[in-house]
């Protein structure tokens, strides 16, 4: 059984909430990159649903994870803390070049119930020690297949 429910919608740069949007400029802006307003995103919100034989359902409202593609990879994800009850923005960014998308863990997700896509080449430094990091997006209707395909053949087009 899924954990999440998700909807994914195609959207702009400029079409994004505003916290989402400044953080996603501001990375881009710090790698020197410029983003015009009509490039494309999708917007995916994701529901925690109640679990069978749970006595009450979820408190936390729906988390929208926006992914912009051209000219980088970026997941900018909107996470909220139950403890505190606040909301707050990351933006994850890579080289196209170093990204691959998909993984033998996407099959395992959708054995599951849960659609999405993990995205691989995220920079992470721990301890002094560099590697690559993942995350996974989950995608829905109406545009969870058409953001997939969108990311996917960006990434084959910078790896040409």
């Amino acid at each position: 059984m899924a954990d999440h429910a998700h909807t994914t919608t195609a959207a702009t740069l400029a079409t994004l909430l505003d916290p989402v949007r400044s953080a996603v400029l501001e990375r881009a802006t710090a790698a020197q990159l410029t983003l015009p307003p009509d490039v494309p995103a999708y917007l995916t919100h994701s529901h925690r649903l109640t679990k069978p034989g749970s006595s009450r359902g979820s408190p936390r409202p729906p988390t929208p994870t926006p992914s912009t593609s051209p000219p980088w990879s970026s997941a900018a994800r909107t996470s909220w803390s139950p403890h505190a009850n606040q909301r707050g923005t990351a933006v994850l960014a890579a080289r196209l070049e170093d990204v691959e998308v998909g993984s033998h863990l996407d099959r395992l997700a959708a054995a599951q119930g849960n659609r999405g896509v993990t995205i691989t080449g995220f920079p992470v430094t721990a301890e002094g020690a560099t590697s690559r990091g993942s995350f996974f997006v989950g995608l829905g209707a109406p545009d969870g297949q058409r953001s997939h395909a969108a990311l996917d053949a960006t990434v084959r087009q910078a790896k040409a």
